[in-house]
């Protein structure tokens, strides 16, 4: 597949594309990687947020570096293009713990906050998650392949996998 249909998403951001792009974003740490899938229209959206609440922050301006406002702004732009909450498939990835002299239950684990405002939030929405792979200690890669909705995950200690 040719390199130029792959659309990165740094860190922080949130990019939309359709078949037969391949959306991806790198280094997932604390961070979460959400992907949304519409099935029928082929349409897919990618989120790599790094901290799990907006209400909470000084820095408001970017919407899409909060777990909370990324899902809701997602869901909003997909019901816009016609494709309902429920007919989504939802993924999550990340929020590793990436730093062992910070305690699993400390406030400074961002990687569990961020798992857990997105299991709230979409909870919220009344939509359920397909699939995820998170938690953990180490860091990983997410492709999201719009033709068929397949994520695929790259991580250093056991490679590549389809989740």
């Amino acid at each position: 597949m040719a390199e130029d249909n792959l659309i990165e998403v740094s860190m922080g951001n949130m990019h939309t594309g359709c078949a037969p792009a391949r959306l991806i974003t790198r280094a997932l740490g604390s961070c979460l990687g959400i992907t949304f899938y519409h099935p029928g229209k082929k349409i897919g959206t990618m989120a790599h947020p790094m901290l799990p609440d907006i209400d909470k922050a000084r820095m408001k301006s970017n919407p899409h570096r909060f777990v909370n406002s990324v899902i809701k702004k997602s869901i909003e732009d997909f019901e816009k293009l016609g494709c309902p909450k429920t007919s989504l498939v939802i993924k999550l990835f990340g929020g590793a713990h990436m730093f062992s002299f910070i305690t699993v239950d400390s406030i400074l684990n961002v990687g569990e906050k961020n798992i857990e405002m997105a299991r709230i939030v979409l909870n919220e929405l009344g939509i359920k998650i397909t699939a995820e792979e998170v938690g953990g200690t180490f860091g990983r890669t997410i492709e999201l392949n719009l033709e068929n909705g397949k994520v695929f995950v790259d991580t250093v200690s056991w490679g590549r996998k389809e989740v």
